[in-house]
């Protein structure tokens, strides 16, 4: 007896599979390495401290704490920052993320859901940063 396999069988079992995956649709944009550079221990950063969610997404009025926030793997970045400010990360997604500064002097990985702390850099500029995990999460703080 043979059996033929139709497409209605096939799909579903494709859908729960690669749902199975715990993948987000936004996984596809991510860089090619992303995947072999989860397994990759992040440099510590002098100052950085991951901490407790509760923080609030916007720098308090009087010249608080700067905030990044992380939404929908996208940045959100203050317009400028004073030199040596404590900057706040917020990542209020479910997958782990990082601001890595393209030039130097900053790179801190934030857990899904979590926040971490850095010190802005002293000297006045435009600093691009990445998530490395995401190549196309980019944005540039700006000290002033």
């Amino acid at each position: 007896m043979t059996r033929k396999l139709t497409l209605l069988a096939v799909v579903p079992a494709l859908v729960w599979g690669l749902s199975a995956c715990g993948s987000s649709s936004n996984d596809s944009a991510a860089s090619p390495s992303a995947s072999t550079m989860s397994s990759i221990p992040m440099a510590s950063t002098p100052g950085a401290t991951t901490e407790p969610g509760g923080e609030s997404l916007s720098a308090p009025a009087g010249g608080g704490d700067a905030v990044i926030s992380i939404t929908n793997f996208e940045f959100t970045v203050p317009a400028s920052v004073a030199p040596g400010a404590q900057i706040t990360i917020k990542n209020g997604d479910s997958q782990a993320h990082t601001v890595s500064s393209k030039t130097g002097g900053f790179d801190v990985k934030v857990d899904p859901d979590g926040t971490a702390k850095f010190t802005a850099p002293s000297k006045p500029g435009s600093y691009p940063f990445v998530c490395s995990f995401h190549g196309n999460m980019t944005g540039t703080l700006v000290v002033k």
